[in-house]
């Protein structure tokens, strides 16, 4: 019927019109339509687990990590210690001597980051990371609390009020809120066998919306981030994003939040230098874990199990997938010491923007418990410099939209 309608129009009236509805389709297709991303970083493909199962080796049917594998080579040579570059909470040491380099991490110190201006005195584990401000988000409300040293993550507790939760959650019914404006939804349907790489891609189930920076709903959210990392810049940021899992059957297997050298260009902003996620909803059974391949939380009856970060509904989760070399990288002449074995692999490649990955955070979203299980996320990465919001398209998505 199109067709025959266009047929007895006049040639450029009939193109005109063919083009209108051809945006027009387009538009409602990048608002309605789910669309696939590449993922890249894969390690293994998800699956659902027992929660409590949290140290076995087989979890997320799991490659072992190259931490895990010096770990294996020299675990018969006594003057080995592969411990030396990760450092768990002081009280989840195997002994006293990385019980005290923990607790001497975990205190302030008189040297600022190299690149920060900030007057605030930082741990030791925060040098060459981001600066950031604990004693805001320590106070009646919020709660502030380290769960790893070195790679530091941390976790604030009522980061985000229950109706602020609430509020950015609702941008993910269709439609969304009144001044929320457009957003575009994606969903993510990888499996093991998109390989893009010689690691191939990391499995992920569930459903992205990106929000402008100016949508109201977000503002807490972005002056949360401002003040738990003072240093940075808001163009820094790449756009917001909300991610749903819903079901048993959907996750994130283990992946870097590091970008590759051939992604972390001047206009994306360099490299990811912070990751912070908020959790907008709580889990049934503790599921929807975040957690961290590499890493040591406490257990039961003193075993050492995988660190995990249960879903609660506002609690934020800080960490940092690469760390800054800008002093190391004067000292040595732009020389790079990637993967040598002084630092046993735990670090990749120095970039133009002297950031290196760090490949101990590798991290997996679990799924959500039960059939009808749900689990959203906001979630924002920090880049080194300033990033160019591109996924609305240039120009269209400004920092200086948003409503701080």
């Amino acid at each position: 019927m199109m067709a025959r309608y266009l047929h007895f129009r006049p040639p450029l009236e009939a193109a005109l019109l063919f083009a209108i509805i051809v945006s027009a389709a387009v538009r409602v297709r990048a608002f309605h339509i789910p669309q696939s991303r590449p993922i890249h970083k894969v390690s293994l493909h998800a699956s659902t687990t027992d929660s409590n199962n949290d140290d076995d080796d087989d979890l997320w049917n799991a490659d072992i990590s190259p931490l895990q594998q010096q770990r294996q080579r020299h675990n018969s040579e006594e003057q080995y210690d592969w411990t030396w570059s990760i450092l768990p909470l002081p009280e989840h040491a195997d002994n006293t001597s990385i019980a005290e380099r923990a607790r001497c991490a975990m205190m302030s110190s008189s040297t600022n980051n190299h690149h920060h201006h900030s007057n605030n005195k930082q741990p030791a584990a925060l040098q060459d990371r981001c600066s950031v401000n604990l004693d805001a988000f320590h106070n009646g409300r919020c709660k502030a609390q380290w769960l790893h040293v070195d790679p530091p993550v941390l976790t604030v507790d009522n980061f985000l009020t229950e109706q602020e939760c609430d509020d950015i959650r609702r941008i993910t019914i269709s439609p969304p809120p009144a001044g929320v404006g457009r957003v575009i939804k994606l969903e993510s349907r990888l499996s093991e066998s998109n390989k893009s790489n010689n690691q191939g891609t990391a499995v992920r189930l569930s459903t992205t919306w990106y929000v402008r920076y100016g949508a109201p709903q977000v503002a807490p959210l972005l002056r949360s981030l401002m003040q738990l990392l003072p240093d940075i810049q808001l163009e820094q940021t790449e756009e917001v994003q909300l991610v749903r899992y819903m079901g048993e059957g959907q996750g994130f297997g283990w992946h870097e939040d590091a970008l590759s050298e051939q992604e972390a260009t001047m206009d994306a902003g360099g490299q990811r230098i912070a990751t912070l996620l908020v959790y907008l909803d709580d889990c049934q059974d503790g599921s929807g874990r975040t957690l961290f391949r590499d890493l040591r939380g406490g257990g039961k009856d003193g075993k050492q199990c995988r660190l995990g970060v249960s879903p609660k509904k506002g609690r934020a989760l800080l960490f940092f997938p690469a760390i800054s070399t800008t002093a190391s990288i004067v000292e040595d002449d732009n020389t790079s010491t990637t993967d040598d074995d002084e630092d046993n692999g735990a670090f990749g490649n120095v970039y133009f923007d002297h950031t290196r990955a760090d490949h101990r955070t590798t991290h997996a979203g679990e799924p959500p418990t039960g059939q009808n299980g749900q689990k959203h996320i906001a979630q924002l990465w920090i880049h080194s410099g300033i990033h160019t919001p591109v996924v609305f398209g240039r120009g269209l998505n400004r920092h200086s939209e948003a409503v701080l």
